[in-house]
């Protein structure tokens, strides 16, 4: 071997000796040190009765901090999970401050784990908090920026103070967490949550600085999620409840099935909606805005009445009962359509945005004044709801 294949040989080989002591990682933590982070609450933060200057922490001479928010953070307890130990199911710590990213790094000092929020699932958001216009940009701004967050996370508002969702006890599932995640997915099977996970929250605010937010409700050992917070300019300005939300997922065509129940002859009659296809329309008519939403549905008739024989097996009374539900759809179509418009002036459909994309030539004459135009908008529905099968008897 030459001497120049020798030197290179050696140099080879102490570059290898280099990469096998230099490697590692250096910002390394164990499993086992790690807090996984399944479930966020952030609540306005509130003094406590009576105690005006706890909004402010001080340390004296000038160095003031103001708490503005409350974060309550909850991850399982893994060696109950794993049947290890005993305990609670979950641990939950509460942290104040000024900012998200500064509340996070103090929770760590005061934790034997560091947080890991990489497998979060859902984000709740108490109600004084939503209405805060600065604290929720402020918030949505943090988690749009943080390379932990995925965009499939879920974003939930709740009546009340976040850390009480947190507190709920679910006796089917340990994770908080993962409870929600399974809770929204299953939602689809009837849609009285919106399907609005914070992907599509950020996009409809992007666009229209408004969106629709899932509501959560709970109690010490039940938890729902039903119904939706609206919010319009970067702030909550009120509530839908769950057959409004109901029909405004079948509105914005973001349903894959649901039950409606239709009244007919003195009998509440559920028709299992097994396919829609919604198609929104905005054009200039006399001198008017009109929004026109054209639905195609199909659905199962599951119950009717025992023994009722005769009339059912007749054509005629389905054609009467499809007319009766297509007709009862238009209504709540329209009547939800002018509560959005009159009572929270929020363009939750995206009708600005319909105009600057396919009518642009309206949009032109409408743009600088869309607050006040939309307010005037006419809305026209249309519903050919067909029933297709009839539910299985034994």
């Amino acid at each position: 071997m030459g001497k120049v294949h020798r030197k290179k040989l050696k140099i080879f080989l102490w570059i290898l000796v280099g990469v096998s002591i230099l490697t590692g990682c250096w910002d390394k933590v164990e499993i086992e040190d790690r807090a996984f982070i399944a479930l966020i609450g952030i609540d306005k933060f509130q003094a406590a009765s009576g105690d005006k200057q706890a909004v402010f922490s001080s340390e004296g001479d000038g160095f003031n901090q103001e708490n503005r928010y409350t974060v309550s953070y909850a991850y399982p307890n893994t060696g109950m999970i794993a049947q290890k130990i005993e305990g609670e199911p979950k641990f939950i710590f509460v942290s104040t401050g000024e900012d998200l990213f500064s509340i996070r790094e103090s929770t760590n000092t005061r934790l034997g784990k560091v947080l890991f929020l990489r497998h979060m699932k859902a984000i709740v958001i108490g109600e004084e908090l939503a209405k805060d216009e600065q604290l929720f940009r402020e918030l949505m701004d943090r988690i749009d920026r943080s390379p932990e967050i995925g965009r499939k996370l879920h974003l939930m508002v709740t009546p009340g103070l976040a850390k009480d969702v947190l507190d709920t006890s679910t006796k089917d599932e340990g994770v908080l967490g993962l409870y929600i995640r399974d809770l929204m997915q299953r939602a689809g099977r009837r849609a009285r949550i919106p399907d609005a996970d914070f992907g599509y929250i950020l996009r409809s605010l992007h666009e229209s600085q408004t969106a629709i937010i899932p509501r959560v409700i709970s109690s010490k050992n039940e938890f729902k999620a039903a119904g939706s917070g609206v919010i319009r300019d970067f702030r909550l300005v009120g509530w839908l409840g769950e057959i409004e939300t109901e029909v405004l997922m079948f509105m914005m065509d973001r349903i894959k099935a649901s039950t409606v129940d239709v009244e007919m002859d003195n009998l509440i009659l559920p028709l299992y909606v097994t396919e829609s296809k919604a198609k929104m329309k905005a054009f200039e008519k006399d001198g008017e805005i009109i929004v026109r939403f054209d639905l195609k549905m199909e659905a199962d008739l599951k119950r009717h009445l025992f023994q009722r024989l005769g009339e059912t097996d007749e054509s005629a009374y389905y054609e009467r009962l499809q007319k009766e539900a297509s007709k009862m759809l238009e209504h709540q179509i329209v009547a939800l359509y002018k509560k959005i418009q009159k009572k929270f002036g929020a363009d939750l459909l995206q009708v600005g945005e319909y105009l600057r994309k396919h009518e642009p030539d309206l949009w032109e004459k409408v743009k600088n004044d869309w607050d006040n135009v939309y307010r005037t908008t006419k809305v026209e529905a249309d519903v050919d709801l067909k029933i297709r099968r009839l539910g299985v008897t034994m």
